[in-house]
């Protein structure tokens, strides 16, 4: 619910990556095609059958992205490899090896992937929500809040990983906990983790109606920023939270 066309830039690119996990994968895909130039490193070629070249890093990595925005999951994995076997020292790739792992609920390997990753790069703000984020799939919410914890001054991801705080807080059971981090987002009363965290304390409460008014709300504030608002209800969609299901009474 609430998907509209994809802004590219930059920061739809950090949400993008930093979601692959749980986010419709067709807007990662919007959203790699974007970041091809600036983010993907290819090496020659060297190798070349006759009258046809060699698909180049870009080309097989797109390729896994396309296969991983289908559903399929062990096409995908078969192209990033061969795009790491190429290039085994590309950031991207590792992130979406992951995400793969992930989805198959290969948690070791993900979470390896996730490391390597890290050596790339060690002050990555996505693969390091996005290890959070492989925990929060597992129910492992307080394992999950140290991450998101840690990211909470980052600028680009910083209030999103407040937000996933609150979640962890409040999926974690620790009720008194996450009314705080909601008191907190309500003094800034500002925010998507305004809009989108009282939606969820709504709709955990079963107070679907005020839930609903929230996220119309967010809807409209943040009409041009779709994949911010995909990224946001991700996790109560892949909780069963959204969409909301109405319900009727007869008398």
């Amino acid at each position: 619910m609430y998907f509209m066309k994809l802004k590219s830039g930059r920061e739809n690119w950090n949400y993008a990556c930093a979601t692959l996990l749980t986010i419709g994968v067709s807007l990662v895909l919007a959203t790699f095609a974007h970041a091809q130039d600036s983010s993907l490193t290819s090496p020659p070629s060297t190798t070349a059958s006759p009258g046809k070249p060699a698909p180049s890093f870009s080309d097989t990595l797109s390729e896994a992205y396309q296969h991983f925005a289908k559903g399929e999951l062990d096409a995908a994995l078969t192209a990033v490899n061969a795009a790491i076997k190429q290039n085994s020292q590309n950031l991207q790739a590792f992130i979406l090896r992951g995400a793969i792992y992930a989805q198959q609920k290969q948690w070791d390997k993900a979470d390896y992937d996730y490391d390597v990753a890290l050596v790339i790069d060690p002050g990555s703000a996505i693969v390091k929500f996005d290890r959070a984020e492989l925990k929060f799939m597992q129910k492992q919410y307080d394992q999950a809040r140290v991450g998101f914890s840690d990211l909470q001054s980052d600028k680009d991801l910083g209030d999103f990983a407040t937000y996933k705080v609150l979640l962890c807080d409040l999926f974690g059971a620790h009720e008194d906990v996450a009314a705080k981090d909601l008191a907190a987002l309500n003094q800034v009363g500002a925010n998507p983790s305004y809009y989108f965290g009282n939606a969820a304390w709504d709709l955990v409460h079963n107070k679907t109606d005020e839930a609903e008014s929230w996220l119309k709300s967010a809807s409209r504030i943040y009409a041009d920023a779709p994949q911010k608002i995909a990224s946001y209800t991700s996790s109560l969609t892949s909780l069963g939270y959204l969409p909301i299901r109405q319900t009727t009474s007869l008398e």
